[in-house]
């Protein structure tokens, strides 16, 4: 049995969130979210990634947009974005967020990005967000 679509997009954007030099977050300001726990054991293993907290009275509802020097790399919302170069997730923001850490985490205690073979399942594939989003449609209609 294969991973689930959310298990699939949990890791690639936590390989996408490695890999970038400079993390932005952006969530309301109500949502609970331990940013600095996370940038703290990051920073720990690998140092050259920058993590910064934006909590933007301008977003509204249960929604984190993850960007990389300026650009939206990620989408956690029922609303799905039109940029298919954003990965879209439509969970809810707290299970994501917890699931996200430990991916993280798991990636970076690996070795990732410098490693070879360690990022995980679906790593030697090409993302496919276009099917990614078919999927996660998919599963919303039932």
């Amino acid at each position: 049995m294969g991973l689930s679509t959310y298990d699939l997009s949990l890791w690639e954007i936590s390989r996408r969130a490695l890999r970038s030099e400079k993390l932005r977050f952006s969530f309301e300001r109500k949502t609970k979210i331990d940013l600095q726990k996370l940038s703290n054991a990051i920073s720990d293993s690998a140092p050259s990634i920058i993590i910064e907290m934006e909590k933007d009275e301008k977003i509204t509802g249960d929604q984190i947009i993850i960007r990389n020097n300026g650009k939206i790399i990620g989408l956690i919302s029922q609303s799905e974005p039109r940029d298919t170069d954003c990965l879209w997730i439509p969970n809810e923001i707290n299970k994501f967020w917890n699931d996200f850490e430990k991916r993280v985490l798991h990636l970076v205690e690996a070795g990732y990005p410098g490693c070879i073979g360690c990022g995980g399942p679906g790593s030697n594939n090409e993302w496919d967000e276009e099917q990614n989003r078919i999927e996660f449609r998919e599963l919303r209609t039932k």
